[in-house]
């Protein structure tokens, strides 16, 4: 029985997201997740959609990458960029 509670702790527990870690805005979320694209070169959509609507963009020119971005009005809520070690710049943008 007292295996039971243990687990049952376990599993109640928060855990941090691989992705975001601890991260509440929409703008820590952009960055973990670009933080975390740049670290392991996964140039596409790595977590789930922060906000109403995500759009991610690299180069390796261009310090600021162009984005998809919604075809409706919304309000950006995230915007963040990180660089992989062989120059490749990565972005993410959030909107609600």
């Amino acid at each position: 029985m007292t295996k039971f509670f243990i687990l049952a702790l376990i599993f109640m527990m928060p855990q941090a997201d691989p992705i975001w870690g601890n991260a509440k805005t929409d703008q820590e979320k952009c960055q973990a997740e670009a933080d975390y694209m740049a670290k392991y070169r996964k140039f596409c959509h790595v977590g789930p959609c922060i906000g109403r609507f995500e759009g991610i963009g690299w180069s390796k020119g261009c310090s600021f990458p162009n984005t998809c971005v919604p075809s409706k009005k919304m309000r950006l809520t995230g915007d963040a960029v990180a660089s992989c070690s062989n120059g490749i710049v990565v972005r993410v943008r959030s909107w609600r």
